[in-house]
């Protein structure tokens, strides 16, 4: 027969057991639930050596987890208050505690993204890397035509100029100016293989003068499909003597322009290729792989000239001076347009 006593000790070991459960049911749901909905996205950066109850602390001060003394307790259990790495990391409402550990053990950073668009010359990648918190722009176009950084990238030319190969870049916080220029860099270098690099040799260009083509194929194609016939029309020119007269070369002395006016053509420079015959001496933005492509495996076409609407239209091409005339008037008729604005002065 039960005393009383032993169904008093009955009652409250089985009432310890409920509440036991309840607690570890709560703990659980703690640590596996949802944080707090009113909670909004924001970085959380973990320093070498920060004790891992301070970044939970921080964790629950800024929203990201509701329960902090739990969450310490399940880490502790499974071992990950010992195994977090440091680094920058991206906390997101959507994230539950567990989540939140795991990328926190597992390494999952936060990257921050940078959208290098074909044709961007260096001084636009650097006002983009400043923007990001990369360098300040006086360093970044200091570096871009460092020679020591220019040797050690295997550069041949003055600047990065043409070599900063347009792509979306991911990168850690804390990442230098050095790191970044290298990881363009690197992409271009795989992109201009020996292969290419043997092919325009092949047709008497170099790799800074295959580059400079590139760029100057970049702004002149309304088109992509019209790249390599762009490109062989400019490897006739260059073959006959004839002068490139590009405006986008002009243009490259004038940054803050879109189109050219009559004196423009006067401009003293070894860009000027109105004035002057040849490549200009360094590249003129940052081609594209299609540009590239283009000049690597140009067209064999019969023409010397092409004309386009500045539009994106596709070009005309002309075999003969008069028949470029025609084209441009042409245009002209068409799209009510003026070749120059006709100069202030």
């Amino acid at each position: 027969m039960n005393s009383p006593a032993m169904s008093f000790l009955r009652r409250m070991t089985i009432l310890a057991l409920f509440l036991l459960v309840i607690g570890m049911g709560w703990s659980l749901y703690a640590f596996f639930g949802r944080p707090e909905e009113d909670a909004s996205p924001f970085l959380l950066k973990v320093s070498h050596g920060v004790p891992f109850r301070q970044v939970i602390q921080t964790l629950a001060r800024k929203g990201g987890i509701s329960a902090p003394e739990t969450v310490i307790f399940w880490s502790d259990i499974l071992g990950l208050a010992r195994s977090i790495r440091e680094g920058e990391y991206e906390i997101s409402p959507e994230d539950r505690p567990y989540r939140i550990l795991w990328d926190l053990v597992a390494g999952q950073k936060y990257y921050r993204k940078l959208t290098v668009p074909e044709g961007f010359t260096i001084s636009q990648v650097a006002a983009r890397m400043t923007h990001l918190g990369i360098g300040s722009m006086d360093e970044n176009l200091a570096l871009m035509s460092d020679e020591a950084f220019l040797r050690q990238l295997r550069i041949p030319s003055t600047s990065l100029e043409g070599y900063l190969f347009p792509n979306t870049y991911y990168f850690s916080k804390g990442s230098t100016s050095r790191e970044v220029l290298a990881m363009m860099v690197s992409r271009f270098w795989r992109v201009m293989t020996p292969d290419w690099q043997s092919r325009l040799s092949g047709r008497g260009l170099t790799v800074n003068q295959g580059v400079t083509l590139a760029s100057i194929v970049q702004k002149e194609a309304g088109t992509l499909g019209e790249m390599p016939l762009i490109a062989g029309v400019f490897l006739n020119r260059l073959r006959e003597g004839m002068k490139l007269q590009s405006d986008p070369t002009i243009l490259y002395l004038l940054p803050h322009r879109h189109h050219l006016k009559a004196g423009d053509l006067r401009i003293d420079s070894a860009y000027n290729t109105y004035l002057h015959e040849g490549l200009p001496p360094t590249p003129i933005d940052n081609p594209g792989a299609e540009a590239l492509r283009a000049v690597v495996f140009a067209k064999d076409v019969p023409y010397l000239y092409f004309v386009s609407d500045g539009h994106g239209s596709p070009s005309i091409f002309s075999r003969t001076l008069p028949e470029h005339d025609q084209a441009i008037r042409r245009i002209l008729r068409e799209k009510r347009m003026l070749p120059l604005e006709t100069d202030s002065q």
